[in-house]
């Protein structure tokens, strides 16, 4: 939509800059440092036109270029802390997974030794009704 309205808006231009210059089709001397010359007001005004547009052109096209570069190293710059960030995830994970299994070793063992102790107390019990016995 934005495309649109400026090419509708260059054409308008166009027009009024052509519309300007056939109205002036009177010829005019050019003193150039060297030398004269002598040329159609049309020409004048179309020449000074075109040599705008260009300018025009060259000073845009520049900001592109500039505003471009800037985009490729955010870009860069977001893609690197996107691995920074990835890795550090992985090496969460990787603690995560650690301390799990730490956690269920630690349950194992607290299991084995609340066994051990029911083996003493039974084995104590034995004991005692041996004794009786």
């Amino acid at each position: 939509m934005k495309k649109q309205v400026s090419v509708i808006i260059s054409i308008i231009l166009i027009i009024i800059v052509a519309v300007f210059a056939l109205l002036n089709l009177n010829s005019v001397d050019i003193n150039f440092a060297f030398t004269s010359v002598s040329v159609p007001i049309v020409l004048v005004i179309l020449f000074s036109f075109l040599f705008g547009a260009i300018i025009i052109f060259l000073l845009s096209s520049s900001q592109t270029i500039k505003k471009n570069k800037q985009i490729k190293t955010i870009q860069s710059r977001s893609t690197e802390e996107q691995k920074q960030l990835q890795r550090e995830i992985d090496e969460l994970n990787d603690n995560l997974k650690s301390l799990e299994k730490r956690l269920k070793n630690s349950v194992s063992k607290q299991q084995v030794g609340e066994k051990d102790q029911q083996i003493v107390s039974l084995e104590k019990q034995i004991n005692k009704l041996l004794k009786k016995i």
